[in-house]
């Protein structure tokens, strides 16, 4: 019976054969997170991947700035529609709080309600702009398991994209 290579990365350093998937290798602990990524391709022109991400809907985003408390900030994100608040210092993105990010991070911490939302927030989060690609949103909401991206126009702050917002555009362009 032949080797059944499907399933299997070669470490480029030793040679040793790894499980499709595993960040390091079993024998050397060589890095293997981009052996096996596939190669990118190029969405086509006439694709509706290719519009751009302003072509769905999104929502105004709710902000606070770095030295808001979790109180605060949980009041600014029942305000809104998307379960996040964007945290900002002046013009500048510097995090982004979820839902997710408050059950995970901040449920149960003694105090947690009277932290600043700068202990807990995820940092530098991935933003898009409002030209990107939707494949590109896609991607990054795939990839990355993010449920909300902030969206700009020329470094500018003007939507939050959910998770939501992007299956409704692809259920209504491909199965509407």
């Amino acid at each position: 019976m032949a080797n059944d290579l499907r399933n299997i990365v070669i470490c480029p350093s030793c040679g040793t054969e790894n499980i499709e998937g595993a960040d390091t290798c079993s024998h050397c602990t060589a890095d293997l997170r981009s052996v096996d990524v596939p190669e990118s391709t190029q969405t086509d022109s006439e694709s509706d991947l290719a519009l751009p991400v302003s072509s769905i809907r999104f929502e105004k985003p709710q902000i606070v700035a770095p030295t808001a408390t979790i109180r605060e900030t949980v009041a600014a994100m029942r305000l809104g529609l998307t379960g996040a608040v964007v945290v900002m210092e002046g013009e500048k993105i510097v995090g982004i709080l979820t839902e997710r990010d408050l059950l995970k991070r901040v449920a149960g911490v003694d105090g947690g309600m009277t932290s600043l939302v700068s202990e807990y927030m995820t940092k530098d989060p991935v933003t898009l702009r409002h030209t990107d690609p939707m494949a590109v949103a896609l991607n990054k909401m795939g990839g990355g398991g993010f449920r909300h991206i902030p969206i700009t126009r020329d470094h500018e702050l003007i939507g939050i994209a959910t998770a939501r917002d992007v299956m409704a555009w692809v259920l209504g362009k491909y199965f509407g």
